[in-house]
């Protein structure tokens, strides 16, 4: 890191946290109300309390902390808004009607939500009753005004959570939202209550504990209608949350986002990924993912109609596709079969084997990827630069499917990451046992020869693509990827700088990797297979994939993904295992006459190492039906 980067970071820290507290400052406390369970407390004001009169307990909700990038600039934080309500009690029910039209009228709500809204509430008529949040600050300044006419009606501060970055960054960040009824059971012991808003997605939701902080109280004193008389005082001080420090820059998370984008649109389909990460230490680098939302509406107030939009698009913006969704790996699972197969010695680093057009298993063809094979023998290392249909079928043979599944699994694959972002998927690698219990027999032949492929019943998120090849890189260990770098206190102390930790060790030998890592680097150098993919100004290695999925069109083909992992190297020593820069590029149903992945790949390092040359080609991202590796 740099020592402007160095000297930068206290600076934004520091105007953060003046923001967080002139926010602070003018928040009223959180209206939720608990009898005082303290006997001493009672007795100490018992002799200043009239008839009826009782101490109750207000909770002070605390600031949530900041999420920060990795430069300190501000991803989600707390700013001052307005919000109206009706205090019940204070409004007669003779002109109720009147009220709440006229209020409605000023809110553009229907008066019958309002109306609704107020018979649904279930404490003290002196509880107040929310009405509308982020309210625009000339209409709660006009309804102060009008205040004899609306009575019973209050404008107040409230925190609300803004996200400077939005759609860029939240599928990462994620958002906050109300709480409700079951979780509030689960979570009143911890000081939660009705009006507390919880993390719902991303880090906002693995980082809850972190970025919450601790509540205070304060004690008033009650009427026995349930009116506050007067404040006895702060008992306990609310606790801001900590802040939490990403390791995604937003420059590097702009640069994802905007390949990504220009390939969707490209290629017009709707659904990819972009990631990448160090291969040194998991550090998440860039995750874009789309289709994608805006987290402000969901602090803003998001409206039934606009949360329903998002639930009927069937490529579930929602969703980190990322870390939640998982397909076919196609050919970048060859990763797996071909480092297995020299590893067991099912085959040697020189052995060649024949590609014909097919390889014939009982009444069975099973074609070469482009149905007329390439009528030469291949090393294991050029079957893999070719993605070989057929060489990969016949190591699937000398290896059977429950040692390859086991390699599968070395390999990370069948089993979450482990990275600290809510709801990852674990992906399935198929083996007997699994298939004895899942589809009540064993797996045919075929199967075992389209597992190898990384098709058939196989699975996989784009994480765990990348998290192997990142493995590849630094030479077999498997890091738990992770997207926040430092836990900070308010004023920018560090707490916790969050240490790399090891999910465990691709059990493989050094030969074997480096092996493979020369292979990957011939796959982009095949121009048959990647047009001028070898010739960016980088070492660069990968696998492509192909995957075909879902229904056969008229003319019997079926669409597909398009993939593609890898790694940067320092130098061409294929022995060195100290490359720090890992990605993945996952192209949902783009059947375009060119690996679509590809062409998203080179727009995305032209941005990332400042290329001086579009390496795109020109058609590659036009419709079609190419069906590759």
């Amino acid at each position: 890191m740099s020592t402007t980067h160095v000297l930068r970071r206290p600076l934004r820290y520091l105007s953060a946290v003046v923001l967080t507290a002139l926010v602070g400052a003018l928040l009223s406390v959180r209206l939720v109300a608990v009898q005082a369970n303290s006997d001493g407390a009672a007795t100490r004001n018992l002799t200043t309390l009239s008839d009826g009169h009782r101490i109750i307990e207000q909770i002070i909700a605390p600031p949530r902390g900041l999420i920060l990038d990795r430069q300190g600039r501000v991803l989600a934080e707390n700013i001052a808004t307005y919000a109206v309500q009706i205090r019940p009690g204070d409004l007669p029910l003779t002109i109720r009607p009147e009220v709440v039209a006229r209020l409605g009228e000023i809110l553009g709500i229907d008066p019958v939500r309002i109306t609704m809204t107020l018979d649904r509430a279930t404490g003290s008529i002196w509880e107040p009753v929310r009405i509308a949040s982020v309210v625009d600050e000339r209409i709660t300044r006009f309804i102060e005004e009008e205040g004899a006419a609306l009575p019973g009606v209050e404008t107040i501060f409230e925190a609300r959570r803004a996200y400077p970055t939005g759609e860029l960054t939240s599928q990462v960040v994620g958002y906050v939202g109300r709480i409700d009824a079951l979780e509030l059971s689960a979570l009143s012991a911890a000081g939660y209550n009705e009006l507390d808003y919880i993390g719902r997605a991303g880090v906002e939701q693995s980082y809850e504990e972190v970025l919450r902080g601790e509540p205070g109280i304060r004690q008033i004193e009650i009427d026995a209608q349930g009116r506050e008389v007067r404040e006895l005082g702060i008992t306990k001080l609310p606790v801001a949350g900590k802040s939490v420090v990403l390791t995604i820059d937003v420059e590097a998370q702009q640069r994802a986002l905007d390949a990504l984008s220009w390939g969707v649109k490209a290629a017009g389909n709707k659904q990819g990924v972009v990631t990448s990460m160090n291969p040194q230490n998991g550090q998440i680098i860039a995750m874009a993912s789309l289709p994608t939302y805006d987290n402000n509406l969901f602090s803003a107030g998001i409206t039934t109609e606009q949360y329903q939009k998002y639930l009927n698009n069937k490529n579930a913006p929602l969703l980190n596709h990322a870390t939640g969704s998982h397909f076919p790996p196609g050919s970048t699972y060859k990763l797996v079969t071909y480092s297995c197969a020299l590893d067991t010695g099912a085959v040697r680093a020189g052995e060649t084997l024949k590609t014909p057009a097919y390889l014939e298993v009982g009444d069975q063809k099973f074609y070469e990827w482009n149905r007329s094979g390439f009528g030469r023998s291949m090393t294991p290392a050029q079957g893999f630069s070719y993605s070989s249909a057929v060489v990969t079928y016949q190591l699937a043979q000398r290896l059977k499917i429950d040692r390859l599944a086991a390699c599968g699994r070395a390999w990370g694959f069948g089993r979450p990451t482990g990275v600290d972002l809510p709801n990852e998927i674990g992906g399935l690698v198929p083996d007997q046992d699994w298939a004895r219990g899942a589809i009540s027999r064993t797996l045919y032949d075929g199967e075992v020869l389209q597992s190898a492929l990384g098709q058939g019943y196989d699975l996989a998120t784009p994480l765990q693509v990348l998290n192997s090849f990142a493995a590849l890189a630094n030479g077999g260990t498997l890091w738990k990827p992770h997207v926040v770098l430092e836990i900070r206190e308010p004023d920018g102390t560090l707490v916790e700088a969050k240490e790399p930790e090891v999910v465990s060790r691709v059990e493989m030998s050094a030969g074997t990797l480096t092996e493979m890592r020369r292979a990957a680097r011939l796959v982009v150098t095949n121009e048959y297979m990647t047009k001028n993919l070898g010739q960016l100004p980088v070492n660069l290695t990968g696998k492509t994939g192909t995957a075909e999925y879902g229904v056969r069109d008229k003319q019997g083909r079926l669409p597909y993904h398009h993939w593609i992992s890898g790694f940067v190297a320092p130098t061409d020593n294929w022995s060195r295992t100290d490359a720090d820069f890992a990605y993945v590029v996952f192209m949902h149903g783009s059947n375009t006459v060119s690996n679509a992945a590809i062409e998203v790949l080179k727009r995305y390092l032209q941005l990332q190492y400042d290329f001086a040359r579009d390496y795109r080609i020109p058609g590659a991202m036009s419709i079609g039906n190419y069906y590759g590796e």
